[in-house]
């Protein structure tokens, strides 16, 4: 584990939106404490868990980009004052992305550096058709890094005779 969880962590009660379109599970503690797997289904779903089971779910996760706390297929309603647009710049609320499509050259550069899940790039778009003053320019640039920031899809196939007779 990366640190101590402190009691305030087992203590906050942390609000999160699902806002990919993709099932996630998350890590909660029953009544003795032990781990159970819980689902965050579809899009637009609320859930609430501590600091301390985000932490140990978060714990979890091999890869970074997997995250869906850091990625930006969560984004936070009701976080500790440690959980920012500076420890996760995917997490932006829509309000926010708005502002970014229209910022200043500057600032849209060191925007662009830094979001990088597929989930907050895919709401840019949707969000970049209801805003005024975008240019087509950003918004290509939005689709360009989207599809540079989805995973290859693979395909596996346990019968060889089946991915034979699909001509693959």
């Amino acid at each position: 584990m990366s640190g101590a969880i402190t009691d305030a962590d087992r203590a906050f009660v942390e609000e999160w939106e699902n806002i990919s379109p993709q099932q996630h599970t998350i890590i909660k503690f029953d009544f003795r404490g032990d781990f159970k797997h819980e689902m965050v289904s579809v899009q637009n779903t609320h859930f609430r868990l501590t600091t301390a089971e985000r932490l140990v779910t978060e714990e979890r996760i091999l890869r970074k980009e997997d995250d869906p706390f850091r990625n930006g297929a969560f984004r936070p309603v009701i976080v500790p004052d440690s959980v920012s647009v500076d420890s996760n710049p995917n997490a932006l609320s829509d309000d926010e992305i708005k502002s970014i499509l229209v910022s200043s050259a500057l600032a849209w550069e060191n925007w662009m550096e830094v979001i990088d899940a597929p989930a907050t790039l895919a709401r840019m778009i949707d969000l970049a058709n209801q805003v005024e003053g975008v240019t087509l320019a950003r918004f290509k640039e939005i689709e360009s890094r989207l599809v540079d920031a989805r995973p290859q899809q693979r395909v596996t196939h346990k019968d060889r005779d089946q991915l034979e007779r699909l001509g693959a």
